[in-house]
């Protein structure tokens, strides 16, 4: 029979309960356990815990500090959202990052629930003022899959390289950021786009992102790879102006020298001309 504590929140910062009471005053929290859903429940007092190295520790973080807590501020929030009656929403914040995440009916409402949440974020007295990266996580019921919903994943996780690139590579999978015709002018409909992928990026600072551009075959080897270089330089601008630390992002330009299909139809020239990013050690 495994043997649990009954948590009433699963953030950085634990805010605990008893399990079915209080616990008995001066008593052991190994002392006595009691029955919940099959479990082996045992009592602790009120108050705040963390996660450390697998045990529960009492938290010695001040009220204060830990009111500051990105992952607190996401459940006020989500609260007041639920207050409202909006329970489809749910808001995910790790560092600089805010994902709006769940699943719309349609297009209308999805764009909808996220303004919505965009509001609910900056309109939060901590979390409206740290300048966080707010990323549109929301799917569509039977359809596409939202663009931050990798980062919400990669938000719940051990920050590795692995588990950063494999988010970089389901954000980016059937999508392409694009640019205007023999320019580095970012399209405006691959912003968002952009932004979700800077959000992993902002997550996975601790190691090298390179921005890699390639172009097609179409035009000269010097004025492709001059142009590619313009692409992923402009991305990383893009970033830094988001927030993202200069030092963590690498634009490299490669040109025509990397397809990944040969010949001059239309799709080759669709799938060579791309943008990777790919997760480094420093």
């Amino acid at each position: 029979m495994a043997i649990r504590s009954c948590l009433l929140a699963t953030t950085a910062i634990l805010g605990l309960a008893a399990c079915g009471g209080e616990a008995p005053s001066g008593a052991r929290p190994a002392a006595m356990t009691q029955t919940v859903n099959g479990d082996e429940c045992v009592p602790i007092a009120d108050g705040m815990y963390e996660m450390r190295d697998g045990r529960l520790l009492a938290s010695t973080t001040p009220p204060e500090l830990a009111a500051n807590n990105p992952a607190l501020w996401a459940q006020e929030i989500q609260a007041g959202l639920q207050t409202a009656g909006i329970d489809w929403l749910n808001i995910v914040i790790r560092d600089q990052v805010a994902i709006v995440t769940g699943t719309a009916p349609d297009t209308e409402t999805k764009a909808q629930g996220f303004s919505t949440g965009q509001a609910a974020i900056e309109g939060h007295p901590r979390a409206g003022n740290a300048a966080l990266i707010v990323i549109d996580g929301i799917s569509i019921e039977n359809g596409e899959e939202g663009l931050g919903a990798p980062l919400a994943g990669l938000a719940g996780q051990l920050i590795t390289a692995e588990s950063c690139q494999a988010a970089f590579t389901a954000t980016s999978r059937n999508r392409t950021i694009l640019f205007g015709t023999g320019n580095a002018n970012i399209s405006p409909v691959s912003l968002p786009l952009i932004d979700a992928l800077g959000g992993v990026a902002m997550l996975c600072r601790a190691f090298e992102i390179e921005i890699g551009t390639h172009t097609d075959t179409r035009g000269s080897d010097d004025y492709n790879l001059r142009l590619s270089r313009d692409r992923a330089n402009a991305i990383r601008e893009y970033l830094i102006g988001k927030g993202l630390p200069e030092d963590s992002l690498k634009a490299v330009g490669y040109g025509e020298a990397r397809p990944l299909e040969t010949g001059s139809t239309p799709e080759a020239h669709a799938r060579n001309s791309r943008t990777e990013f790919t997760v480094k050690p420093r």
